[in-house]
């Protein structure tokens, strides 16, 4: 559990407990605003959890295998621990053939650390991701589910110096 549980063993503070509850009302059957809950808990946590999962499941009313079944299906979420920046490196198949391993390389080399690990700051994390629908800019790079555009070497030099 996080630092922020309360008494009733929830992973969340009263105040995000309260804009879980706020996504059960917006739509008109309450699990339409799941994704953006579990978006909601993303951010907080840099992942989702089991536990977050199951209060999740609690607050909308819902199962808890169907609210783990959409924190694991998209890809927009995770259940390991992500850095502030979470690097997301495209290797379908257009962004293989024009060069993802090699932007693989380079994201080791300049982060310091190895796939779907946090650099000790906690600032980033990368990972490889399926098909990001930007073959134009293959092989693409995202920065907390913003395209930046092509994994080229400067682009991922630019990671580490702040500037994208």
């Amino acid at each position: 559990m996080s630092a922020t549980a309360t008494k009733s063993k929830t992973p969340f503070t009263p105040e995000q407990e309260k804009e879980l509850v706020a996504w059960t009302k917006r739509y008109p059957h309450s699990n339409m605003g799941l994704v953006e809950a579990l978006r909601a808990v993303q951010d907080w946590h840099r992942r989702i959890t089991e536990a977050d999962a199951a209060r999740v499941a609690e607050i909308f009313g819902l199962p808890f295998n169907r609210v783990w079944g959409v924190a694991t299906f998209f890809p927009s979420f995770t259940q390991w621990q992500t850095g502030r920046k979470r690097v997301g490196l495209c290797h379908g198949l257009s962004c293989w053939l024009a060069g993802s391993d090699a932007a693989e390389k380079a994201l080791r080399e300049t982060l310091g650390v190895p796939e779907k690990t946090c650099t000790a700051d906690g600032e980033f994390s990368w990972e490889a991701m399926e098909c990001l629908g930007a073959c134009e800019q293959a092989p693409a790079l995202l920065v907390n589910d913003r395209l930046i555009g092509r994994a080229d070497a400067a682009a991922i030099a630019a990671l580490k110096k702040g500037k994208k």
